[in-house]
């Protein structure tokens, strides 16, 4: 949708730009610039396990479900243990494509129950997307399997 500007909003605008524009008006002040020097960073270590919650309780009407992170990173040989929750029913389900879900069959969990837990080790380095069946349309997240 285009926004309308007022034509005095433009020349308050056109006017903080140039300084005042008035004669004997002194300069705008620029703000001071600092320059940091920047430091190597130290790569962090992945985590060897990791947990993934699943929740019904989002506040999002939208996606009233969703994978808490929905986007983890482990080493190879990692775990990742997800957790329901809640009362709702989920699988934790392997697909080939975030974009396509469908059962790729590396993996698949059924969490019905509060408190229950399913956990995967990941033996190969490698991207995997995995979906809750039930609620596929919304909820997905992303294994990102790294070297140590």
């Amino acid at each position: 949708m285009p926004t309308q500007v007022r034509a005095s909003t433009i020349m308050l605008v056109l006017a903080g730009l140039t300084g005042g524009c008035s004669p004997g008006a002194p300069p705008a002040a620029t703000p001071e610039q600092t320059t940091t020097a920047s430091q190597p960073t130290t790569p962090q270590p992945v985590a060897r396990q990791v947990e993934v919650r699943l929740t019904c309780a989002t506040g999002d009407d939208e996606a009233p479900c969703a994978f808490r992170p929905d986007d983890v990173s482990v080493s190879v040989g990692g775990v990742v243990r997800w957790v329901n929750d809640d009362a709702t029913f989920h699988t934790v389900t392997s697909t080939a494509s975030p974009q396509v879900r469908r059962p790729s069959g590396r993996f698949h969990g059924v969490l019905d129950r509060t408190g229950e837990t399913f956990t995967v080790r990941f033996a190969e380095e490698g991207t995997y997307a995995y979906y809750c069946q039930p609620h596929a349309e919304f909820m997905a997240g992303i294994v990102r399997v790294v070297p140590e």
